[in-house]
């Protein structure tokens, strides 16, 4: 992490990353004949810790350096920040794991949890496919040195059901404010078109936050190559819709456009009291007016910065105080 406690790959530019906040890769593995974590006793953990860290320590022979960390011995605020840097994920058992993370926490790896071995990489922007390539270099190194849990007929086995088969996930986070604004009946629309792919999409306060969540929920009878492939379908069908939305109106309505960046842009500037729900809105309507050349005094990267030092432990830890942050707002 950065001396703000931010993750450094959110300072990476990307494909697209105005709309497309962040694109991630996760693959589980359990290795074979050891139990899972919901059934595992101590000789399992410390089997599981050795077979794993002999080989991880040997990916420096491909160029990748990681640092292990063993989560119990992080104060309780560190973990807070890893998971809002969404270096570690939320829901998960971290009372014997441990993770290993690079530099820039873009990639990390996540053993004793929920599986064995989670490998996680992450990016901002539209970068799927160098998540997935990277991701699948180390898995593969491993898989030659580890016998993971694997079933002909199944695919690779979890301790969750649902993972079962690929035992991957690919996750895209885009930000589409003007789509909500203008036409956010479309927003079923694209649920359902995502959803018959075998993806889901959530957006949060009642489909008015303007940032969907997609991941795929297939994991038997498909190559992971194929749920690539339809991520990136459905992903580029959306970041067009956007982007035809902002040119539209941009040309069309842009005293109304400039009235909703404008009123952001004050806000951010003078409110003493924000929620983070409201404060994501208003980032947002500032990415729109960047986009739009309706503002150029901030940018994306600081736009980026924002959106991780305004939660609520980054801003316990700028202050150095584990009451509520709402003190120093007032």
């Amino acid at each position: 992490m950065s001396a703000d406690n931010i993750a450094k790959w959110i300072y990476k530019k990307g494909l697209e990353d105005n709309i497309i906040l962040y694109s991630k890769v996760s693959i589980y593995r359990n290795i074979d004949n050891i139990r899972f974590y919901n059934h595992i006793d101590k000789d399992d953990i410390e089997k599981i810790d050795n077979i794993l860290t002999k080989e991880i320590e040997e990916l420096k022979k491909l160029d990748i350096h990681l640092e292990k960390i063993k989560l119990i011995e992080l104060p309780s605020i560190e973990i807070k920040l890893l998971k809002e840097n969404l270096t570690i994920p939320n829901k998960r058992n971290l009372l014997n794991a441990s993770i290993y993370i690079d530099e820039d926490e873009e990639t990390s790896i996540l053993i004793n949890s929920n599986e064995h071995c989670e490998i996680q990489t992450i990016a901002r922007g539209l970068e799927l496919e160098e998540c997935f390539n990277r991701a699948y270099k180390i898995e593969s190194m491993l898989d030659k040195k580890i016998d993971f849990a694997f079933n002909k007929k199944f695919g690779y086995l979890t301790s969750s059901p649902e993972k079962i088969g690929i035992a991957m996930n690919v996750t895209v986070s885009m930000a589409i404010p003007a789509l909500i604004w203008k036409t956010p009946d479309n927003i079923e629309y694209f649920i359902n078109r995502a959803s018959k792919k075998g993806f889901d999409i959530s957006i949060r306060a009642g489909r008015t936050m303007p940032v969907l969540n997609i991941t795929n929920r297939t994991m038997m009878g498909i190559s992971e190559r194929d749920v690539l492939n339809n991520m990136l379908e459905i992903v580029n069908y959306i970041l067009d819709k956007e982007k035809k939305m902002r040119l539209k109106i941009k040309n069309i309505d842009r005293l109304n456009i400039e009235d909703k960046v404008y009123r952001s842009k004050s806000l951010l500037s003078n409110a003493r009291v924000m929620n983070y729900m409201e404060f994501i809105k208003h980032n947002l309507w500032l990415r729109v007016g960047l986009d739009c050349n309706i503002i150029d005094d901030i940018d994306l990267d600081t736009l980026s910065y924002m959106i991780f030092i305004a939660k609520n432990n980054h801003l316990k830890s700028m202050f150095n105080n584990k009451k509520s942050i709402k003190k120093y707002l007032k």
